[in-house]
């Protein structure tokens, strides 16, 4: 009995040495893989800048973000242990959320990022946004290079004072980025729209976007920027002034006809047809990115997050866009084209017949895993619903992107022949704001 006691006892002195050999291995192989990572970001920025004398003309338009290159790296990134905040933390170094909420009257017109969520106001993105359900964008993205960036504006704006050319009336919306206010153009006395963004950080790669990527390309469909200002640091956009409010205003507060749906759909598929045409990516639409005029008029809005395509960047892979409206190729990290704009659409639809995105009572990083899990979202009362428009959603929502349909593709489909008049919507746009109105007396 004794000797076997001392070869138990040996045995379990030698399975410590193993496990403590172990923990050291792992220990050493993990402190250098995380400074492996922390390096690689520490150096990106200087990497993404343009080397001394290179003109910015020879640059590509949007943040460093867009190109396939950080698109690989951040899904390199992406493979740091989940402890790191798959949960709705900040995972990692690239994942910021450093756009603040904002108050922004409804009722005197709409400027694309100032949108609500369920009477909670959210300008840009908000601290804890997926786990409160925001209706704000969260943008997964590498750190760009914010000097780059700010050239890229410089060689872009007017120059002059904007007061010399605009006439500020009333501040209709604040955030802890800065402000929007409704003016009026001197020489014409048309009414415009004026946000002023602060360039702090991230937000330069955002005002890029916003400023650079549709210059000089106008649509119908499209709210146009028409001037932008470098004013003390911050960027002044004046844009079209859109009267009606947003997309989502009315379909929280209304209940939407099939034709009206149909109205509604075309104008924002000409709008996306647009905009793939000229090989831009919006990856953010969604209800509250849509805007509306008093006569009906429909115009794809905010396109912070969007990505410009070239032929030898025809695909990107960067986790960006809002949780509810991500098509699955985004959540999976997968490379992906267009067709992402046409699956967020989707949902856009699924809002005007249900008011809200599939899974909006689950967190952000919930309705993720739901998406990649479920594919095509089941509709609440399907029975409810024409074919035909049964018919549009799986078209749209269908999980394989190469069976999705292109914007152009869905503009010929049989659903849109219902369309009403957009003179249609006029009614419904007043009883929301009037609805509005009355919610905020109470």
């Amino acid at each position: 009995m004794g000797v076997q006691s001392a070869d138990v006892c040996s045995a379990a002195k030698m399975m410590q040495q193993v496990v403590a050999a172990v923990a050291t291995l792992f220990s050493v192989a993990y402190s250098g893989y995380f400074l492996t990572h922390l390096a690689r970001h520490l150096t990106r920025g200087s990497r993404a800048a343009p080397p001394s004398g290179t003109k910015a003309a020879s640059a590509p338009p949007l943040a460093p973000s867009a190109c396939k290159e950080e698109a690989k790296e951040e899904e390199e990134s992406s493979e740091l242990p989940a402890v790191l905040g798959d949960e709705g933390e900040h995972p990692a170094l690239w994942e910021y959320n450093g756009e603040a909420p904002a108050v922004c009257d409804k009722d005197s017109g709409h400027l694309p990022v100032w949108d609500e969520d369920g009477g909670h106001p959210v300008a840009w993105e908000e601290e804890g946004s997926w786990a409160e359900h925001s209706d704000s964008s969260t943008a997964l993205q590498p750190e760009g290079s914010g000097e780059w960036s700010l050239m890229q504006l410089r060689n872009t704006v007017s120059v002059g004072e904007p007061a010399e050319k605009y006439l500020e009336l009333e501040q209709i919306g604040q955030g802890a980025f800065g402000t929007v206010s409704k003016g009026l153009d001197r020489a014409t006395g048309g009414e415009v729209a004026i946000k002023k963004m602060s360039l702090r950080g991230q937000n330069r790669e955002r005002a890029v976007n916003e400023v650079v990527v549709l210059k000089d390309k106008k649509n119908p469909n499209i709210v146009n920027s028409l001037d932008s200002f470098l004013v003390d640091g911050d960027l002044w956009l004046v844009m079209e002034y859109m009267d009606g409010g947003t997309l989502q205003d009315v379909v929280r507060q209304t209940r939407m006809a099939e034709g009206e749906m149909a109205a509604v759909s075309q104008e924002c598929l000409q709008g996306l047809d647009f905009l793939h045409s000229i090989r831009v990516i919006h990856r953010d639409l969604k209800s509250s990115n849509i805007l509306l005029g008093m006569d009906g008029s429909v115009k794809l809005a905010d396109f912070g997050l969007c990505a410009q395509l070239s032929p030898e960047q025809d695909q990107c892979s960067s986790m960006v866009g809002t949780a509810h409206w991500m098509a699955p190729e985004v959540v999976t990290s997968s490379p992906y084209g267009p067709k992402v704009d046409i699956w967020s659409f989707g949902i856009v639809t699924i809002e005007m017949v249900e008011g809200e995105p599939p899974y909006f009572q689950q967190t952000g990083a919930m309705a993720r895993a739901l998406i990649r899990q479920n594919g095509t979202p089941q509709l609440q009362e399907p029975r409810r619903l024409s074919a035909l428009l049964r018919d549009f959603l799986e078209c749209s929502l269908e999980p394989d992107e190469e069976r999705r349909y292109s914007a152009q593709e869905l503009l010929q489909h049989p659903f849109l022949s219902s369309a009403k008049p957009l003179s249609s919507l006029t009614p419904l746009i007043t009883a929301a704001k009037q609805l509005r109105e009355q919610q905020r007396r109470r």
